[in-house]
């Protein structure tokens, strides 16, 4: 062979080994594409190092929630604050969005009554047993209806923190400046109409706190008895199984159960019986008060306590008044008890009925109602007009007009409830539109409307205008049916309708409170009741006076000018009793005197004002001028408002302390301190996402 042909060869075989090596070359490059998997990693590019910048990121991040959970007291169970049932004070931990709460020390109440107003202060001392600042804390207290809150002192050692009123946008800058600088503060809100809140800034470890907050109640009158209930015991919940059972039981909050409660009575009238349902209690009397002692400091039981009085009846009608002179103004609360008894009213009666059958009434609410509407039928007279009107998402009426109780009528209405069945939505208004026109309401007759629902409503102010200009001479009674009705709705409804507002909570009491109010009805104590001054310069609250009832005390406060020359006004309270077949007129003629011992009564009237200017705000008032005539009541009386607020500031800060806060709030990541991880995991993402980022693009 000779060269030229060996190199040929060479050459050739050489050639087909290469052309080889590029086919399978080839062939790999094309699978790699093809396959999906290997194209997004050609895509993005990430090589082993890529790789292990990832992992580390993703370990970290884990670590970092592993350290955050690990902080945590694993010992406290998170509170829901739907659940809270005494006053208690909860760090807020934003890793797991839960709340814990500090250690209870100490409860403290210090009551005084005056007539149906008490004012309570309630002094609680919670203890941070950790080794860390809580930055951002919250303490919230279960309210009961017509609460306002007007103090509220934080107390930290020697510091004391105290709430001032101011709009509610301030509040809220003045809040969080505090915080910032490292000031412990505290802001009030209201995180539900019966759930008080205020937000706290910067506790330090191992530090006692003392909130003392101060506010009032107006108690209700319930049949023959007044009470007072003030929350005490934190409620147990469910344990989950395997939880230990060595720690806390309740809300896993650490409670050293002392409480301490002194409680000065006056009422105003002769008492029958004083009584606590639950704890033993030391009653001494001092003239018209009486002073009552909690006996046991340790609460040994998980009961609210609850203190009932029964005033002693007459057998006409009797008034009490409180006032108090505050600022030159002369502020007083009246309240009209009913008689023992009271005869049924010679006055002819026209009732008329509305059932609401929509569907939400389906079941035990819908056949209670209608035994109790079948019971009130039964027990009309001949003498007695009635209509009944049955509503869902449509109005239907039995008769045109009021017809009288003759057997025939009621044997048709017997046979009309007995087919109501529930079904439709919720239209209140043209139900109420036919109890109120001119064929449905009688001259010289107690025109009464009762009206029952278990529903809510949307449109209130238009309700409400439509009560107030069509309700004339009639009276209006609402009865709100089941757990969760819009009692807003139906109590303003009943004050505009000049009525009352009955709440029956449990469905297997409807019969027997339907039945109850349907014999009230039939015997009221006064009515056209009127105030008469001897003074035209007075803003009385209500402006419109309902009738009294049994078991339904009548309150009424009024604002006026102190002249120093001609003395305390005056005014006589009267109007139309029943005796027997006859009526008669009752007075009671009240002079002012301000005993320098009641306090309240101005904020109580300023509250009821207040209240009066929401409802204006509703029905489509000024919005700007009841706004600004809100604040500056809100302001002079320091009531929380929809417009302002309650923020407390540390007024005698220390230095040192302000930089540990400070320290600990930079050093939240979002709470507590994770040091070189919180840096080290920022910076592993970031490299990553830039990696990442290059490769792609």
């Amino acid at each position: 062979m000779n060269t030229e042909q060996s190199k040929h060869e060479v050459t050739k075989n050489k050639s087909i080994r290469w052309q080889l090596e590029q086919l399978a070359q080839k062939k790999a490059t094309q699978k790699k594409v093809s396959h999906p998997s290997a194209k997004k990693y050609h895509k993005l590019g990430l090589n082993w190092k890529d790789v292990v910048i990832f992992s580390l990121a993703m370990f970290y991040t884990t670590l970092y929630h592993v350290n955050a959970y690990a902080q945590s007291d694993s010992s406290l169970q998170a509170v829901n604050f739907d659940e809270i049932t005494s006053g208690m004070m909860m760090e807020f931990n934003k890793t797991t969005g839960e709340y814990h709460s500090l250690k209870l020390v100490q409860t403290e109440y210090d009551v005084d009554v005056f007539g149906l107003l008490a004012t309570i202060k309630l002094k609680q001392t919670f203890f941070n047993d950790q080794d860390g600042w809580i930055t951002e804390g919250v303490y919230a207290f279960p309210m009961a209806d017509k609460s306002a809150v007007y103090e509220l002192k934080m107390i930290l050692g020697e510091r004391v923190i105290e709430g001032e009123i101011h709009e509610k946008k301030q509040a809220e800058q003045i809040y969080e400046q505090a915080k910032s600088d490292g000031l412990t503060a505290t802001m009030v809100k209201q995180y539900r109409p019966n759930i008080f809140t205020a937000d706290i800034a910067n506790i330090a470890p191992q530090e006692a706190i003392s909130v003392e907050i101060t506010y009032q109640l107006s108690l209700r009158y319930e049949q023959d008895f007044y009470e007072l209930r003030l929350p005490m015991a934190i409620k147990e919940r469910y344990i989950p199984e395997g939880f230990d059972a060595k720690l806390p039981l309740t809300y896993g909050v650490k409670d050293q159960m002392y409480r301490s409660i002194d409680i000065n009575l006056d009422v105003g009238f002769e008492l029958d019986e004083i009584r606590s349902l639950h704890h033993n209690v030391e009653i001494n009397q001092n003239f018209s008060t009486q002073q009552i002692n909690l006996k046991d400091e340790q609460l040994y039981d998980h009961n609210d306590f609850v203190l009932r009085w029964h005033p002693t009846l007459e057998q006409t009608p009797t008034a009490a008044y409180f006032s108090e002179q505050k600022g030159g103004f002369e502020y007083s609360l009246l309240m009209v008890m009913p008689p023992s008894q009271v005869e049924k009213s010679s006055q002819p009666r026209n009732m008329t009925y509305i059932m609401d059958t929509s569907g939400s009434m389906h079941g035990m609410a819908l056949e209670q109602s209608k035994d109790a509407l079948l019971f009130a039928l039964s027990e009309l007279d001949s003498g007695t007009y009635f209509n009944v009107i049955d509503f869902d998402s449509t109005a239907k009426a039995l008769f045109p007009s009021s017809m009288p109780a003759t057997p025939a009528n009621i044997g048709k209405a017997l046979d009309f409830v007995d087919t109501f069945s529930s079904d439709g939505g919720t239209n209140m208004a043209p139900a109420l539109q036919i109890a109120m026109q001119r064929e449905n309401i009688k001259s010289g007759y107690l025109n009464q409307i009762i009206f029952m629902t278990d529903g809510s409503v949307g449109n209130e102010a238009q309700i409400f205008d439509q009560i107030a200009q069509d309700i004339g001479d009639a009276r209006l009674f609402t009865i709100a049916i089941g757990p969760a009705p819009n009692n807003y709705f139906m109590n303003k409804a009943a004050m505009f309708g000049r009525g009352t507002y009955t709440h029956i909570a449990a469905l297997d009491q409807v019969n027997e409170s339907m039945s109850h109010l349907f014999a009230q009805l039939q015997h009221p104590a006064l009515t056209d009741v009127k105030i008469t001054w001897d003074t035209s310069d007075v803003i009385q609250s209500p402006s419109v006076i309902p009738d009294l009832y049994l078991d339904q005390p009548l309150i009424i406060t009024s604002k006026t000018p102190v002249n120093k020359t001609t003395g305390a006004p005056s005014f006589v309270v009267s109007g139309l009793s029943s005796d027997g077949n006859e009526k008669n007129t009752w007075s009671e003629q009240i002079k002012l005197n301000d005993d320098d011992r009641t306090t309240g009564i101005s904020r109580l009237w300023a509250r009821n004002k207040v209240e009066e200017m929401t409802d204006d705000l509703m029905l489509g008032g000024d919005h700007e001028l009841l706004k600004e005539k809100i604040i500056d009541l809100a302001l002079k009386h320091r009531l929380i408002t929809e417009f302002t607020a309650m923020v407390a500031v540390d007024r005698n800060p220390d230095a040192s302390r302000m930089a540990e806060a400070k320290a600990a709030q930079s050093a939240a990541y979002p709470q507590g301190s994770l040091g070189w991880r919180r840096n080290l995991l920022i910076g592993m993402l970031m490299v990553t996402l830039a990696l990442m980022a290059r490769r792609i693009y």
